[in-house]
């Protein structure tokens, strides 16, 4: 609000000089003149032209979690009998955008893991740490896409206690997402978008029973955009 209010007020006082301030400026052989307001203009215009921007988002939503697995063992009845889990799921995502191209990084809460028959869950709450390529493109003034892939890093922060499951502290996976944003002004805006990962690639599973776990998660959320 108070950088609104501060742009507000310098538009003002530049409108003001262009009515009683022209100044020279230099074109081939002539010179013309040409009000502040024009100047400040074709300075904005080059300032959002796309060049360089940083992107923050802040994403909350929910993850629809599958979890597949491999067993060592031919009695698997007990274990492999599991089903899709839906969680919350939130991030405060960072990109740096050059010409359309970047870098993603930053936080993410995933609630992952798997239903079993008896229908009790299984709980696996992940703080994950995305390294992405970054692309966006702008389809009007007030709509932008963007999307990222790449690698993430993802911590254990708890899960349910289980002599079956045994859950590794660490995961490393895939992941890729597509949003779009409505952009309110040239610095906020809300967004919709999916996420997909395939984590477990270090395999998750840590037991005699169980020879590796995999997940595979959906994201679909909302949140704000900010471009900095």
């Amino acid at each position: 609000m108070k950088k609104n209010i501060t742009i507000s007020a310098i538009l003002i006082f530049v409108f003001a000089l262009s009515v009683f301030y022209p100044v020279k400026t230099f074109s081939g052989d002539r010179y013309k003149e040409k009000p502040w307001i024009k100047l400040f203009e074709k300075e904005e215009k080059s300032k959002k032209s796309g060049i360089f921007n940083l992107n923050l988002d802040i994403q909350l939503g929910v993850s629809i979690s599958k979890t597949t697995f491999n067993f060592n063992t031919t009695d698997t009845n007990h274990l492999s009998n599991t089903s899709t889990k839906v969680g919350p799921a939130a991030g405060l995502i960072l990109s740096v955008d050059f010409l359309g191209f970047g870098f993603t990084t930053g936080l993410q809460y995933a609630s992952k893991g798997f239903k079993q028959d008896n229908g009790n869950s299984v709980n696996m709450n992940y703080f994950n740490i995305p390294l992405l390529l970054y692309f966006d493109f702008n389809i009007s003034k007030k709509v932008i896409i963007d999307g990222n892939i790449g690698p993430y890093f993802g911590l254990l922060m708890s899960s349910d206690e289980s002599t079956v499951y045994k859950i590794k502290n660490f995961d490393f996976g895939l992941t890729g997402n597509l949003q779009g944003a409505y952009m309110f002004s040239n610095h906020i805006g809300s967004l919709l978008g999916v996420k997909y990962e395939y984590g477990g690639l270090n395999n998750l599973g840590n037991n005699e029973s169980i020879k590796s776990i995999r997940t595979s998660t959906m994201f679909i959320y909302t949140g704000v955009k900010f471009v900095l």
